[in-house]
C-alpha cells in the first residue's frame, strides 16, 4: 500500500478500530493478559495478509512461470507407446 492510495487511511483506521474493538471485548471476557494477546494477534493477521498480498503473487508467479515453461518443454505422449492400451 503506498501513502498516495485512495482510501489508505480508511483502513488503517478501521483496522485499527477492529483491534481496540477485540482487545476490548476479550478484556471484559478474559482479562488484561488475554486482551493483550488478542490485540496483538489481530495486528499480527493483518500483517500476515499485507506482507501474502504484497509478496506471495511475485512468488507464485516466478514458481508458475517456471512451470509453464518446463510445461512447454515437454512432447505430449505419443499413441501407440508402450502404456497405450488401445
Amino acid at each position: 500500500m503506498t501513502p498516495e492510495a485512495q482510501g489508505l487511511w480508511t483502513r488503517v483506521l478501521v483496522r485499527a478500530l477492529v483491534v481496540v474493538a477485540a482487545g476490548v471485548m476479550a478484556l471484559g471476557f478474559l482479562g488484561p493478559e488475554a486482551a493483550l494477546l488478542v490485540g496483538f494477534l489481530t495486528v499480527l493477521t493483518y500483517v500476515l495478509l499485507w506482507l501474502r498480498t504484497r509478496y506471495a503473487g511475485s512468488l507464485l508467479a516466478g514458481g508458475r512461470r517456471n512451470l509453464g515453461d518446463q510445461d512447454r518443454s515437454k512432447e505430449p505422449p505419443r499413441p501407440g507407446g508402450p502404456l497405450d492400451d488401445t
